[in-house]
């Protein structure tokens, strides 16, 4: 029994990354055969991974049609990150009295290694910058001793994060570094409104960049939230 849940686990956290990496695409057809002979296991473990994706609204059954990864659907993007702001908002608040010399360069050391990948033309790089965008979010949340909640939060936000690959994608994403320096900035300073207004401007500016992403990718998106 052990093994066959943390085979369907397996299943489902690989799946879920692919989804989320766009590695499987919105409306791509799913075959639990094809998917279990490309991860060498048996069709069970597949099948009960495709229902938990379910679940997460990232893979519908279509009647007499079949499986296939969920469209975007912006009316759930934006729930997600509606929550992702009230919840970074309050450990932004929090941190900003912890803003110690040891914090200052925790960021620093991110903002450094960003602008490196930044500049590169190397094969992870657009991997490399999601992940330190990840990380540099998730440094407010260390300085409040809640890393797990960030950890969270991630497991529970599938729709934010594709519209982010592809923001990444489409070289939307320039506008990174000056926030999270701006941000730094205002927390050092203990200047908590600035702090806030930063982080709001900074995670609503999706928003206009769904405009860009329907025009070129329509067939990712569901069509809802007009």
């Amino acid at each position: 029994m052990t093994q066959r849940l943390s085979a369907r686990e397996t299943a489902y956290q690989i799946l879920r990354s692919r989804i989320l990496n766009l590695d499987l695409k919105p409306n791509d057809s799913l075959s639990d055969k094809e998917l279990a002979a490309q991860m060498g296991m048996s069709r069970t473990p597949i099948r009960e991974a495709v229902i938990k994706l379910s679940l997460a609204n990232l893979v519908v059954v279509r009647p007499q049609s079949g499986t296939f990864v969920a469209p975007i659907d912006t009316r759930i993007v934006e729930m997600e990150q509606f929550s992702r702001y009230v919840l970074e908002k309050e450990m932004v608040l929090q941190a900003i009295p912890r803003m110690t010399d040891r914090a200052r360069q925790m960021y620093e050391e991110n903002l450094q290694v960003y602008r490196l990948y930044l500049a590169s033309h190397g094969p992870d790089r657009k991997s490399r910058l999601f992940a330190l965008d990840n990380q540099f979010h998730r440094i407010a949340f260390q300085l409040n001793q809640k890393g797990g909640h960030f950890d969270w939060m991630q497991d529970a936000r599938h729709h934010i994060e594709r519209v982010r690959v592809l923001s990444f994608l489409m070289n939307l994403d320039d506008f990174i570094p000056k926030d999270h320096e701006e941000l730094v900035a205002a927390m050092s300073a203990g200047d908590a409104d600035t702090a806030v207004q930063i982080l709001e401007r900074h995670l609503t500016l999706y928003q206009d960049h769904l405009k860009q992403m329907k025009t070129a990718y329509p067939h990712y998106f569901d069509g809802t939230g007009e």
